[in-house]
């Protein structure tokens, strides 16, 4: 564990030892012990700390970012011999690949000094997975070595120059201008923008399958709602002792589902909302054969019902449909836009891409021959092809999906196609803040590594909170501190989702950076990669 990780191990452990020498102990001054308890171990380590970063002949450097994650690792070491660079985590995000190593003995140092950073200047070093990170606001290391110019956005500046100064004798000053590149930069390099020509082949026909909508409805919400409200009423009602209060959270379960009506896919957890409430009453009172019909009957009724409407013909025009791909990711065709959630394979807090279905120009269903990468707008590769791809192309985004329906989801998306959007407008400063926050809001913790997490935790955690808000407010007064408690953080956390909801939705529409070039050869006629066959 590196030394700027210590704080936080000292601070869980002393407090944890606090708290339990208090309670052991029993003290009368609990109020004086902790701080004693918690601020001497955590004092002292930090004092270790200070001293690890300027031990003898070996001194760490951290890299500038703000925010800064409590796993940010990110540093350039300087020890007897020359200097030993280390990136992978960025403003946020954990390169997939492993972390970035560079090394530059003394010997290769012609020069160095501090200039300030220019906005919108080439990244100062490129990750593993192809991303480069951005040079953060404020003063800046430039080294001059054999091999070219290196920037060091280290904290401390001037004290990291007089340090490489005292160790290489003679080192000159560097005199040079910051190099401003394209947009683009950040979200790695975009693959060829020539392609071969191609001539569309007649592809499979396009069966479509699957009941009228009115059909898919009647069934569908029939299920979902008897698993969802019908069931846990019932079971609630005829169970003596309960009292009426209980059976109402199925009506609240049941404008839960009224609200996502058009979103099938999640009916199956909507249906699990009540079943908590109801589980806790039903074991107080004795109604014990219904807990797991309830636990087993109400989730698979919201599942089956959601399965009316996998894709397939007659799904009208604002029913959301997932589509799995051959890849493990995910696309979601809602009403008004596309999104593209990648799997989980891809860590590193990649948040999903969208498209605004006006903003769609080309659908194009085809196949290649061979499997093969393709870097997503972001620079993220994914493997395609070997199979019925879908191609997409909106403004400078395209997508390529290897998915099994092709032609049948290429007429879903045709449908839906309606008039183009306004482009959002912001600078590149507005949007490498917009892409930061989105990374950190997306990254999650997993075993030990990150991946992405999303933002529908708070919706979870707003379940599992107003539950226990409405079983505080059936059993009474009684347990007055429990429903201060959940009701506020229920609240709170509902209003925080519906925050970053919108703001991420923006993010989702911006993965690329403002002027940035077409995403790869997107003329209709032309092959984005090779081997590349379109289907009339």
């Amino acid at each position: 564990m590196k030394p700027h990780h210590w704080p936080f191990v000292a601070l869980g452990v002393s407090a944890a030892v606090a708290i339990i020498a208090v309670i052991v102990v029993g003290s009368k001054s609990p109020a004086v012990n902790m701080p004693i308890l918690v601020g001497l171990p955590l004092v002292a380590t930090y004092l270790a700390h200070l001293v690890s970063k300027r031990a003898p002949n070996k001194v760490l450097f951290e890299f500038r970012v703000d925010p800064r994650p409590s796993w940010y690792n990110d540093a350039v070491e300087v020890t007897d011999s020359g200097l030993e660079i280390t990136a992978m985590s960025g403003g946020g995000r954990m390169a997939s690949s492993g972390p970035t190593k560079l090394s530059y003995g003394f010997n290769d140092l012609l020069g160095i000094s501090t200039r300030q950073a220019v906005p919108g200047e080439a990244p100062w070093i490129t990750l593993t997975d192809g991303r480069g990170l951005p040079v953060p606001a404020g003063d800046v290391v430039v080294l001059r070595t054999t091999s070219g110019e290196q920037v060091l956005p280290v904290e401390e500046p001037q004290k990291f120059v007089s340090l490489v100064r005292s160790r290489v004798a003679g080192l000159p000053d560097v005199h040079s201008a910051a190099v401003v590149t394209g947009n683009s930069a950040e979200s790695g390099d975009a693959p060829p923008p020539v392609g071969e020509p191609t001539t569309p082949t007649q592809g499979p026909a396009v069966s479509p399958s699957g009941p009228p909508l009115a059909m898919r409805w009647l069934v569908g919400a029939t299920l979902a709602l008897a698993g969802t409200v019908v069931l846990p009423a019932v079971a609630l009602l005829i169970t003596p002792g309960v009292p009426w209060v209980a059976p109402a959270f199925a009506g609240v379960a049941g404008v839960v589902w009224v609200l996502n009506r058009n979103v099938p896919r999640t009916w199956g957890r909507v249906a699990l909302l009540s079943v908590p409430v109801s589980v806790f009453w039903l074991i107080g009172k004795g109604g014990y054969v219904w807990v797991p019909v309830l636990l087993v009957l109400c989730p698979a009724l919201g599942h089956l019902g959601g399965r009316m409407f996998r894709l397939g013909a007659s799904l009208g025009r604002n029913i959301e449909v997932r589509v799995p791909l051959r890849n493990g990711a995910s696309l979601y065709v809602q009403r008004d836009r596309l999104v593209h959630k990648l799997n989980k394979s891809h860590e590193g807090g990649v948040y999903p891409q969208a498209m605004w279905m006006g903003d769609v120009t080309l659908v194009q269903p085809g196949a290649a021959p061979n499997v093969q990468p393709w870097q997503v707008p972001g620079g993220v590769t994914m493997r395609v092809g070997a199979g019925p791809l879908l191609r997409l192309v909106a403004r400078p985004q395209q997508w390529i999906l290897p998915v099994v329906q092709a032609g049948e989801l290429a007429e879903l998306i045709r449908s839906r196609q309606g008039t183009p959007t306004q482009p959002t407008r912001m600078s590149v400063e507005e949007w490498r803040e917009l892409h930061l926050w989105a990374v950190r809001r997306t990254t999650g913790l997993n075993l030990s590594n990150y991946v992405t997490s999303g933002i529908g935790w708070r919706l979870f955690v707003a379940s599992v909170t107003g539950s226990f808000a409405w079983m505080f407010i059936t059993i009474g007064l009684a347990v007055w501190v429990g429903i201060l408690i959940t009701v506020p953080l229920t609240a709170w956390l509902l209003a925080d989702w519906w925050r970053v909801r919108g703001r991420m939705r923006l993010a989702e529409h911006n993965v690329l950076p403002p002027g940035s070039s077409n995403w790869g050869e997107t003329r209709p006629d032309h092959a984005p990669i090779p081997g590349w066959q379109p289907w009339r």
